[in-house]
């Protein structure tokens, strides 16, 4: 039924889970799987009051890098197709944005769970995917 199936991944509990869902669909329709980590603008991740040279974003990418490189080594241990690639923006536009480019027939999100506040400042990527993916369907993992 799918052929390409993106998971946002970000390491949290949303994450694991969300990627856990995508490899059990691969696994039933032979698809390969996209994994993606996004690493929001330093501005973004720590607000405008601090200098965003603050956080070293290169640092985040490597490490995110590194996790995504053991998660893809084991998938194809298994026999899943697997293609993963860390970016750098908004999350919630540079997931759609991969979904187009790469042909991806599904987008699988982990639910982040959040208070209202949280949502309100922040909003949900999960909810703007959600909203504003047309050309792939879209999967929330609770």
């Amino acid at each position: 039924m799918y052929k390409k199936i993106l998971v946002g991944y970000d390491g949290s509990d949303g994450g694991e889970r969300a990627l856990s869902r995508a490899v059990e669909m691969a696994k039933a329709f032979d698809s390969e799987i996209c994994i993606i980590t996004v690493i929001p603008p330093a501005s973004i991740i720590i607000g405008e009051i601090v200098s965003p040279d603050v956080i070293n974003t290169t640092a985040m990418r490597e490490t995110s890098l590194k996790r995504l490189e053991k998660i893809a080594k084991d998938l194809s241990s298994r026999g899943i197709k697997v293609r993963y690639n860390v970016l750098t923006g908004d999350p919630a536009e540079n997931i759609i944005n991969y979904a187009e480019a790469y042909n991806c027939d599904l987008i699988v999100l982990g639910r982040r769970r959040m208070s209202r506040f949280e949502r309100l400042i922040l909003g949900s990527v999960t909810h703007k995917v959600a909203g504003k993916s047309m050309a792939s369907d879209v999967l929330v993992v609770s």
